[in-house]
This record gives structure tokens, C-alpha cells and sequence, in this order.
């Protein structure tokens, strides 16, 4: 059992570590006050992340999918 939770937490320790990683290389227009620490809080959402492109993917294919059983005009 804890092996299991220790791998779930290295694996989440990962993901945020590469997404804070990822969106802190990402410059806007005008420097922000406080980004890097920002952009380190959202890293702690990527499972969040993670999961809305999946939703959103799905949501692509589903699309596909009915504009395919559309007849033709």
C-alpha cells in the first residue's frame, strides 16, 4: 500500500514539475509580478489538465463521427 501511494506521488511530483516547468517558459506581453509562483500553483493542476484534453479530444471525435453519418447534399 505504501508503495503504491509512492509511486502515485512521484508520478504526480513529476507531472507538476514539468508542467510548472512548461508554462513558466511561456513569456506574455507585459512581465507579471509573481508569475513564476503562479505558474508553479498551476502546475499543481495537470491531472486537471490532463483530463480536459482528453474531454476535449473525445468531444472531436464524437464530432467527426456524426458529421460522417450526415447524409450527403
Amino acid at each position: 500500500m505504501l508503495d503504491a501511494f509512492l509511486v502515485f506521488a512521484a508520478i504526480y511530483l513529476a507531472g507538476w514539475f514539468a508542467t510548472a516547468c512548461y508554462f513558466s517558459g511561456i513569456q506574455g506581453p507585459v512581465p507579471v509580478p509573481g508569475r513564476l509562483r503562479r505558474d508553479v500553483r498551476d502546475g499543481l493542476f495537470w491531472p486537471v489538465w490532463l483530463l480536459l484534453f482528453a474531454l476535449i479530444w473525445l468531444i472531436g471525435l464524437r464530432r467527426q463521427a456524426f458529421e460522417k453519418e450526415l447524409p450527403e447534399e
